[in-house]
C-alpha cells in the first residue's frame, strides 16, 4: 500500500515530473504518493478515498488535501440486519430512491474547503472514521 504508492509515484514522476494533482485508492497510497513527491522535491494535491482514522489524520497533517469517507460498519450493520430480517420471511430492504442499491453515506473530509462543494473538517472526520 504505503510502498506500492511511492513505487507508483515515482513511475508516474519519471514520465511527467511536472504532476499536481495525484488521485490515489486509499489513503496509505497516498502516504507512499506523498513520500515520492517529497524525495524528488515536487508537491501536488493528493485526494483519496475510504476515510478511515489514519487517512483522516493525513488529512488533518496535511499529507492528503482530501479523502472521501465511507462508512463501513455502517454497511456491515444493515447487511447483516437485511439478512436477518430475510432469514426470517421478512422483505428485502429498500434501495435509496434513484438508485439500485441503499446509500449509508460519504462525506468529503478536507480543511481546503471549497465553495460550493460539501465537505467536512479533518476534526469532524476523526470523530466519526473507523479502524485505528
Amino acid at each position: 500500500a504505503e510502498d506500492g504508492g511511492r513505487t507508483a509515484m515515482e513511475k508516474c514522476l519519471a514520465k511527467n515530473p511536472n504532476i499536481n494533482l495525484v488521485y490515489t485508492i486509499n489513503e496509505p497510497a497516498a502516504v507512499g504518493a506523498n513520500a515520492a513527491l517529497k524525495a524528488a522535491g515536487k508537491s501536488a494535491l493528493i485526494v483519496s478515498v475510504d476515510g478511515g482514522c489514519a487517512g483522516v489524520k493525513s488529512v488533518k497533517d496535511g499529507v492528503i488535501g482530501a479523502t472521501t469517507q465511507q462508512y463501513p460498519l455502517k454497511m456491515a450493520t444493515l447487511g447483516m440486519e437485511a439478512i436477518a430480517k430475510i432469514a426470517r420471511g421478512g422483505e428485502k430492504p429498500k434501495v435509496t430512491d434513484g438508485l439500485d442499491f441503499y446509500n449509508t453515506g460519504v462525506a468529503l473530509v478536507t480543511d481546503k474547503k471549497v465553495e460550493g462543494v460539501e465537505s467536512i473538517s479533518s476534526d469532524d472526520g476523526l470523530k466519526i472514521c473507523w479502524g485505528n
